[in-house]
């Protein structure tokens, strides 16, 4: 079963013969990401092959490859043999597939190498370039695939005082953009132990928030947001500011479009 909502829209869609054949997909988790196109592809096939789900789980499916880095790249001869794969004829199913993990390690040879595949596929094919960071990755590659943002929740254990104070803080600025003010939850997480929990349970809302979203524009403007926040949590230190830090997040929130 496909269970993140993006991912059915992407079934939904190649049942309709409308799908895109290369994605981007930006995640919080790379293996959850890979989990879950895992049990996209399985799904696709599920009517055609009996055992789809065993030949996916162990990696035995001859019509999928997953590539990963090595020694913190991923290394042209994997890609070679990816490019290889994709040129062959798809035997048990419609279309061959590819994940390519951590893609923001792609060197430029072994990008530019995907890019021709990429643009003028010789078979079907369905890929994913799986990575952390959308803005990290070559930006041929990223050009030519939809972007997609998968967020999972983390197991956080937040009282319920301090989940209530970041949902209405999150609410707040959604609806007023610039118009907020911090002096309440400055004075109450004053402590900077207290503040780096706010900061962390302001992402823990904010991607349970982009989980509910349908809409790409909505989902894009919405991970603009998380990755201000995420770009607070190592500015909080010693001689941190914390009222400065937020309204510096405030101003930059108003100035997304």
């Amino acid at each position: 079963m496909v269970e993140d909502f993006r991912l059915k829209d992407i079934f939904e869609k190649y049942r309709e013969n409308k799908n895109s054949h290369v994605y981007l997909v930006e995640t919080n988790s790379i293996e959850r990401a890979i989990n879950d196109i895992k049990q996209l592809i399985i799904c696709i096939n599920n009517k055609e092959l009996s055992n789809i789900s065993f030949l996916v789980e162990s990696d035995s499916l001859p019509t999928l490859m997953i590539v990963r880095p090595k020694l913190q790249e991923i290394v042209t001869e994997d890609i070679e043999k990816l490019i290889l794969m994709l040129q062959k004829i798809p035997v048990i199913t419609r279309e061959n597939y590819f994940i390519v993990s951590e893609a923001e390690k792609l060197n430029k040879k072994s990008g530019n190498q995907m890019l021709k595949i990429i643009e003028e596929p010789e078979t079907e094919m369905l890929g994913f370039f799986v990575c952390n960071s959308a803005d990290r990755v070559m930006p041929t590659i990223t050009s030519r695939t939809q972007i997609l943002y998968l967020n999972y929740d983390v197991d956080e254990n937040f009282s319920d005082d301090i989940l209530e104070d970041t949902n209405n803080y999150l609410l707040k600025l959604r609806e007023h953009r610039s118009i907020i003010i911090n002096k309440y939850y400055i004075d109450k997480y004053k402590d900077l132990n207290d503040f780096n929990s706010f900061v962390k349970c302001l992402i823990y809302q904010q991607k349970k928030h982009i989980n509910k979203q349908t809409s790409f524009d909505i989902i894009k403007k919405e991970n603009q947001i998380l990755k201000l926040l995420f770009a607070m949590l190592p500015k909080i230190g010693f001689n941190c500011n914390s009222n400065l830090l937020l309204d510096k997040f405030v101003i930059e929130v108003s100035r997304l479009k």
